[in-house]
């Protein structure tokens, strides 16, 4: 896979078919307030206890540190990348690595701007880039995202992969009460992870085909087969599974929602496989990239939120 691949993988395409729905242009005109949201089948609560949260993943990291000392070049790289990084919050090196595992947060050095091996991206030029830093809150070192009517984030391209478990805990000062994930102009939230998927294009419906296409000539790039993408909504119910407004190979699963647990950490272990099958109906393709977001640019919003260590097995 090229380099222009894994920057577009979380991303999306230019206009009305960018990824998170973060348009620079008007998308097509979405169902009336009276018509039913674009949802479908809801998925299992992934809720679990921060203590075993905790437990796994000192586990998952003593394991990681025997593959770390595999890809010292890798990190290497991937930290000059991310420090020489252009305006446009591009890396600066024309290939970055990929992983085998996602570089955990909490081992990243406190100095860093950014943690080990994330990348930076942004939606489009126009777009003000969300602020992320490293931080350490509540005795851990973890990614603190500031978003002013902004969106941007951070990816690990990954070596193609079987979908397995995935494991992370967040958390965010308040929710953006007037987003809508089922609706282009409102769609934004104070917290996403994405997880981006391979597959056969050639095999998609027409009009999908169609859409990669105009992707590909008005960007240079490429979008990735599908997008699982879990969120912390402000209106959706805890388990919805919501069509993206702009494109429906990206689904959104919505594991947080409201004011409820806001100031609280969450942890959530979910199956890639079955939640795919869910959103799309399919078995999953290789998962080759992930990523997170802050993103308040259609509502015009502020946001503060914090990303704990993610773990996919």
């Amino acid at each position: 896979m090229t380099a222009k691949r894994f920057r577009l993988v979380l991303t999306g395409a230019a206009g009305a078919l960018l990824l998170a729905g973060c348009a620079s242009t008007p998308p097509e005109p979405t169902a009336s307030k009276g018509d039913p949201a674009p949802t479908v089948p809801s998925a299992s609560s992934s809720a679990i206890d921060c203590q075993a949260f905790t437990e796994r993943m000192a586990a998952h990291a003593a394991a990681q540190a025997d593959t770390a000392v595999n890809e010292p070049d890798a990190l290497a790289a991937a930290n000059t990348g991310a420090e020489e990084a252009g305006d446009d919050g591009e890396p600066a090196d024309a290939s970055p690595p990929t992983f085998a595992t996602l570089p955990l947060f909490s081992v990243s050095p406190r100095g860093n701007q950014l943690p080990v091996g994330w990348q930076p991206w942004t939606i489009n030029r126009n777009k003000i880039p969300t602020t992320y830093s490293m931080a350490e809150v509540d005795q851990r070192v973890v990614v603190h995202a500031k978003a002013d009517s902004s969106a941007s984030g951070l990816y690990v391209p990954l070596r193609e992969r079987d979908a397995g478990m995935l494991r992370w805990t967040w958390k965010t000062s308040g929710i953006i009460r007037n987003a809508d994930n089922s609706h282009g102009p409102r769609e934004d939230s104070p917290l996403r992870l994405f997880v981006a998927f391979d597959g056969d294009k050639g095999a998609l419906p027409l009009k999908d085909q169609l859409m990669y296409e105009m992707a590909r000539l008005t960007t240079g790039r490429e979008m990735p087969y599908a997008t699982l993408m879990y969120i912390w909504g402000g209106q959706r119910a805890e388990g919805a599974v919501v069509k993206n407004p702009h494109t429906d190979r990206v689904r959104m699963i919505v594991v947080d929602s409201g004011m409820k647990h806001a100031n609280e950490w969450r942890c959530h272990e979910r199956d890639l496989r079955a939640d795919y099958r869910k959103a799309f109906g399919t078995d999953p393709g290789r998962v080759i990239a992930v990523g997170i977001m802050t993103d308040t640019d259609n509502t015009k919003s502020k946001a503060e939120a914090w990303y704990g260590d993610i773990a996919l097995d």
